[in-house]
């Protein structure tokens, strides 16, 4: 066990935090070369702004109010200091006479500016002027820490006939302002078993965020009541939030065991954040639950507390029927294989899967094995190309270009050929181009010289190839003939790169991203100036222009200038110039 806490503090692993290193079937062409569209730029028209102001300081509440709204989506969107707006909307949120929806449009813009010192002024115009104003302005107070409004706020929790809304508004002003004085209040709305099961939550949920002691008779009270409802048991859980007493932990253990699995995954949440050795003894139940968040909360327990025996039951989870619960396990497992103790135990638990019949878990022992360039993986993999399912025959023509093992280059190439057959005949399907795709990689990657002319039969545009195997093939023969001369594949390329936009079918940008670096990759230097012709004066933000000055300075030595970034501007405005910005 002790070697369990210091993998788990060594690698700082959970299933959420997987996610950033997931494991996908990508393609090797999309790094391979790595170039990098530069970020595009915000542009807008400087005339625009003035006319904005003028429009929002006319008396006309249809001006007042597009006016407003513009200036809310233009800050939004980027377009800068139109914090000079807001002496102008303050006027209108305040005075009197203004029309209700100039009013509520210039609040929202206020707030859109983030203009905090308007505050004072929001909060008098929202007790006056209606609940949807209130709605708008009272959660952008609680951001700003606006502490006067707290008392309006307690009062409705004390009151007996606030409104639903406007008492949760108030719950979710407290909760962001943070205001600890209102546990009472909160507490007594919990156990109300009057209210409804939305401000039940909502008020236990804050006073747990409140409060990190000092709860647990409150939860016991709700628990232990004879008619005790799921929103009780909820509540409870929810009250105990940042708890860690024995005397919580106990509540916490009887609820995880709840039939509700709300609750149990509710509870097993707040064991696992407390001390995960408290979620071993119920792991494996509830990893053998129906519901989603409680089998999730078991395989956390497992993963940060892992043996050789609990990772071959965690591995049962990569068949689950929850897409994210079975990924986050497979990259969970991953990681955990980088242990020498752990390692052989991950690989034998995948390979099992992948030996079996059920396609969910045949995908994941794919990916998982891949990744981890598990090469007695190869002959299963070579089998599970003839699957029928799509996500099987994509993971497993992946895996296969990933191992990169010659001895499985025949049979990618009769697959590829067999169903190059198929797509000649039938509308292709996404799955086969992109199976075809990975295994034209492979062949690439590996220069397997036989499917030369299976690659080139790809030129041509045809709806039926797709694509992704229509790059992957001309990336592919970069490969196989990188460093050497072929003209007439080099003319192809070319063609490919630069034939006509006004071309019907369009070709994709994809190929000719993929015709560009062969090029570069054959060392196609006859080529050069027509690439220099379609490429023009600049090198363009966009995946073909860079290709190309990446082929070129392959070929010639020679650094182009770096792509400028796009100009983003967004048209439309109620309001625009008629003349262009100089």
């Amino acid at each position: 066990m002790r070697f369990a806490v210091y993998l788990w503090l060594t690698l700082g692993l959970s299933l959420t935090a997987c996610a950033a290193g997931e494991i996908r079937p990508d393609f090797a062409m999309e790094s391979d070369p790595e170039l990098k569209i530069p970020e595009p730029v915000i542009g807008f028209q400087k005339k625009s702004k003035p006319l904005w102001l003028a429009a929002l300081a006319r008396p006309e509440a249809d001006l007042q109010r597009l006016a407003a709204e513009t200036i809310a989506q233009a800050h939004l969107f980027g377009v800068p200091e139109l914090i000079e707006a807001a002496p102008t909307l303050k006027k209108i949120v305040t005075t009197e006479a203004t029309h209700p929806v100039a009013r509520f449009a210039a609040a929202r813009a206020l707030i859109a500016l983030d203009a905090t010192e308007t505050a004072p002024d929001l909060f008098e115009v929202s007790q006056r002027h209606g609940a949807d104003l209130r709605q708008l302005i009272e959660p952008a107070l609680a951001k700003w820490k606006f502490e006067p409004i707290r008392r309006v706020w307690r009062q409705r929790l004390s009151a007996k006939d606030t409104r639903h809304r406007e008492l949760l508004l108030a719950i979710h002003g407290l909760g962001e302002s943070g205001d600890g004085s209102a546990v009472p209040l909160l507490l007594s709305l919990t156990h109300d078993s009057q209210r409804t099961s939305a401000v039940r939550l909502a008020a236990a949920r804050l006073t747990g965020r409140l409060r990190d002691a000092e709860l647990e008779v409150a939860a016991e009270r709700l628990t232990q009541l004879t008619s005790a409802t799921i929103v009780d048991r909820l509540c409870a859980v929810a009250l105990l939030h940042q708890h860690s007493s024995e005397t919580a932990q106990s509540a916490l253990l009887r609820l995880a065991r709840d039939r509700e699995p709300s609750v149990a995954a509710a509870a097993l949440t707040r064991l696992n954040a407390i001390n995960h050795d408290l979620v071993l003894p119920l792991a494996e139940q509830a990893m053998q639950n129906d519901d989603a968040p409680v089998r999730q909360q078991g395989a956390d327990a497992f993963v940060a507390r892992p043996t050789p025996e609990r990772i071959a039951v965690l591995a049962k989870l990569l068949d689950d029927p929850h897409p994210d619960l079975r990924g986050r396990v497979r990259d969970a497992l991953f990681v955990l294989a980088k242990s020498p103790e752990l390692d052989a135990a991950v690989r034998q638990s995948a390979t099992n899967l992948l030996a079996g019949d059920r396609w969910r878990g045949q995908e994941q022992a794919a990916l998982l094995l891949a990744a981890l360039d598990h090469k007695p993986a190869a002959p299963r993999f070579v089998e599970l190309l003839e699957s029928t399912r799509g996500e099987v025959m994509i993971a497993s023509a992946w895996g296969l270009r990933k191992l990169a093992l010659p001895e499985t280059l025949p049979a990618i190439f009769s697959k590829a050929s067999r169903q190059t057959e198929i797509r000649l005949k039938q509308p292709s399907l996404p799955e086969l181009d992109a199976q075809v795709a990975h295994l034209f990689e492979a062949l690439g990657l590996m220069q397997h010289a036989p499917a030369d002319p299976l690659l080139r039969s790809y030129f041509p545009k045809n709806g039926s190839l797709g694509e992704l195997s229509r790059s992957a093939a001309i990336w592919g023969l970069g490969h196989l003939h990188a460093g050497q001369s072929d003209e007439p594949l080099a003319v192809q390329m070319v063609g490919r790169l630069t034939e006509s936009s006004a071309a019907v079918p369009f070709e994709s940008p994809r190929v000719r991203w993929a015709s560009a670096v062969s090029l570069g990759r054959m060392l196609a230097k006859s080529q050069v100036p027509l690439m220099r012709a379609y490429l023009g004066p600049k090198v363009m933000p966009d995946s073909t222009s860079l290709a190309i000055r990446w082929a070129i300075h392959e070929l010639t030595g020679e650094l182009l200038p770096d792509a400028e970034p796009s100009i983003v501007s967004k048209s439309g405005w109620f309001l625009e110039p008629l003349d262009e910005d100089e």
